[in-house]
Order: structure tokens, then C-alpha cells, then sequence
């Protein structure tokens, strides 16, 4: 029986299917489930006068793909500011880093605490490379 980390990684080829597409998105959020995570898509609309999103598709993906997405995601980011620089974030876009549970929720759930703690680190880390 062949060891699993001796066996090559699949290959990512095959055919666009018919109703394939490409857009565009400057604005993203997330719904989660037990089972997988769903992107949502859209662009920033302030023809109106007033910023406004429209939502335009979603990808709906199982959390082993999401892990392994973020790790393809870094690893593209890394080669683009390897080669072209930094890439420029604006300061207004940043989003807040996370809420620290209140009393009544470390109460309530204890274990907020640590993923409070993991996602703080996450958050610095991200500023870090700002």
C-alpha cells in the first residue's frame, strides 16, 4: 500500500462546462454551515448617490476545499508581491478586528474565549503584512 504523501497531487485540468462565467467582485461575504461555506459575490454600485452592493453569485465549497483554497489563495498572493511588490490596501477597507466576548458570553460558552484568541491572532497577522 502506497503512502499517501508519496502519491501526486491530482492535476487540475478539464473543460469550462457550457454555462461557465466569469465575473467580477470588489465585495465578498460569508454564510457558513456544519457542511461547507458559501461565498457571495458582488460589486460596489454608488450610481445612486449612496454605496450600495449588489450581489451577484455565490460558490458554495466543503471546508477540506476551503482549507485548501486558503493555502492556494497565500501562496498566489506571495508569488504576485514576490514579483510585482506590496499590495496596497486601503485603510478604509480594513475591516475592525474581532469583538472580545462579554462576561455573559464566557459564561455562556467558555470556549469563545480561545476561538476569540485565534481569531485576534489571525487579525494581527493580517495587519502585519499590511
Amino acid at each position: 500500500m502506497s503512502n499517501i504523501s508519496e502519491t501526486p497531487a491530482p492535476q487540475n485540468v478539464g473543460r469550462r462546462s457550457p454555462d461557465f462565467y466569469a465575473a467580477y467582485a470588489n465585495q465578498i461575504r460569508f454564510e457558513t454551515s456544519s457542511w461547507d461555506l458559501k461565498i457571495i459575490f458582488g460589486q460596489l454600485d454608488q450610481s445612486a448617490g449612496s454605496p450600495d452592493v449588489e450581489w451577484q453569485s455565490a460558490v458554495t465549497i466543503p471546508w477540506a476545499q476551503v482549507k485548501l483554497g486558503i493555502f492556494s489563495l497565500q501562496a498566489q498572493v506571495a508569488a504576485y508581491e514576490h514579483l510585482f511588490g506590496k499590495i496596497q490596501t486601503p485603510w478604509d477597507v480594513i475591516p475592525p478586528g474581532p469583538t472580545k466576548p462579554s462576561d455573559e458570553e464566557l459564561a455562556r460558552n467558555p470556549a469563545s474565549k480561545g476561538l476569540y484568541e485565534k481569531v485576534l491572532k489571525l487579525y494581527e497577522d493580517f495587519k502585519a503584512t499590511l
